[in-house]
């Protein structure tokens, strides 16, 4: 059967005229004047939901380097020269990883290579072509670099690979130093991010706090993409369940003390595999995209909906918009019964302030907490700190049984991270300035 005519390269989109679904690249190519101008003046933070050091925060967070990035970024004048600058500067921390290797520095070695992979990783972005020869090399590259940061790594580091369908997911387990039996986190990543980039590897915030931690990269995610394993509205389920299946039988796992970490995508993922789950004792999600998907899909760069697309299989409109009809939480709330905590920007436009209240409201936890960030978006970026840190102690500490001082919970963090109690009957009527005892 002969394909489709469909884009293929983000960042190099070509003729269009047989295209089916023009209305989201048409208008994009037309406008890619518009995006060079504001990625000369932002860099990469062009396509951030938040300012541009507000989305670096995250990667150094996450354990890059600050000046990597704006370097990199200052260098790039169009979305084209994205992929050669971020080759560029990647290669240029492979050899500096190399010099270390080669002197017996193996910690600073690690580093270095742990620092190349998220420019390998910006190269890849525009790719939207499982075939396409230039995306397996940058795949095999961030697989090379981050098996050096394994080897290196200051705690135990494996790769694995979970059967599923015929096929298998790829994943990153690390482990407590010890390897004895204890709690784990399952991470999830973004519909755009893998597990090579989506926490900070070099510092893991669940294993320094007594966990181990499995990120993975599921159906239409990293590995899993070049390798086919496409996405709908059912298939995460069935992969969590896979990989639920694979760390009961771990022996370094506690099987009653699971717990999922969803970002960005994965906050509809893992509370969609908590609802079926039981297996899933504690839930945790950040950058919110519970509900309806035509924020996304409609609303944003349709860049986001050309990759999504080719993340369920190269889908046509209409096949596209059937399935994402599919894909909300909405009406399964009541069948997520763990404990769950969400980290939600004020003003995030995919998940809106109201939609998250209902969806808090209808959960079937009984031990629940909301986090409103103020003046935040998406990604919540300034606090991504916080966010990293409080999510893996509130996990933890659900999963060992520790009771919360308080079991429902709605606060709202302000640019100082004071916590300020909110008033849900505003908040439910839709007002956005809901703070309480404000002079």
């Amino acid at each position: 059967m002969e394909e489709k005519p469909r884009v293929k390269r983000f960042d190099r989109i070509g003729n269009t005229s047989d295209i089916p679904y023009t209305r989201t690249v048409a208008d994009f190519k037309s406008q890619r004047w518009i995006t060079n101008r504001f990625y000369r003046l932002m860099g990469p933070g062009t396509f951030s939901w938040q300012t541009p050091d507000a989305s670096v925060n995250v990667s150094v967070v996450r354990g890059h380097n600050y000046f990597d990035i704006k370097d990199t970024g200052a260098r790039i004048t169009c979305l084209e020269e994205a992929p050669k600058e971020s080759i560029r500067t990647a290669k240029r921390l492979e050899k500096l990883a190399k010099r270390e290797e080669e002197a017996g520095h193996l910690e600073t070695a690690c580093d270095y290579y742990y620092r190349s992979i998220p420019f390998y990783h910006t190269a890849a972005w525009g790719i939207l072509d499982s075939d396409n020869e230039e995306l397996v090399w940058l795949t095999e590259q961030i697989r090379d670099n981050f098996d050096k940061v394994i080897k290196y790594s200051k705690y135990p580091m494996e790769r694995v690979e979970i059967p599923f369908e015929g096929k298998s997911i790829p994943g990153i387990f690390s482990l407590t130093p010890t390897k004895e039996k204890a709690p784990t986190i399952l991470f999830i990543p973004g519909m755009d991010t893998n597990k090579e980039n989506g926490l900070n590897h070099i510092n893991n915030p669940f294993v320094i706090r007594g966990m181990n931690c499995l990120a993975i990269d599921g159906p239409g995610q990293g590995e899993s993409l070049v390798r086919k394993i496409w996405v709908d509205d059912e298939t995460y389920v069935r992969a969590g369940k896979a990989v639920i299946d694979y760390l009961v039988k771990r022996p370094e796992v506690d099987p009653n003390k699971v717990g999922i970490h969803g970002l960005s995508m994965g906050t509809y993922w893992g509370p969609l595999i908590a609802a079926q789950d039981a297996r899933v004792k504690a839930l945790s999600t950040h950058a919110s995209c519970q509900y309806n998907k035509d924020h996304i899909f409609n609303e944003t760069s349709p860049n986001y909906r050309l990759r999504f697309m080719w993340m369920a299989g190269n889908l046509s409109d209409e096949e596209f918009d059937k399935m994402a009809a599919e894909m909300t939480l909405e009406g399964k709330e009541s069948l997520i019964r763990c404990p769950h905590i969400i980290f939600h920007g004020e003003f995030d436009h995919l998940t809106g302030i109201e939609e998250m209240h209902q969806y808090f409201d209808h959960l079937g936890s009984e031990i629940k907490e909301l986090r409103i960030y103020e003046n935040q978006f998406h990604g919540v970026h300034k606090f991504a700190d916080e966010i990293a840190n409080m999510s893996a102690d509130w996990l933890k500490d659900r999963l060992n049984g520790v009771p919360p001082k308080q079991k429902r919970r709605i606060v709202l963090v302000d640019s100082n991270r004071d916590e300020r109690p909110v008033n849900e009957e505003k908040l439910v009527r839709g007002f956005s300035f809901f703070h309480l005892g404000e002079s």
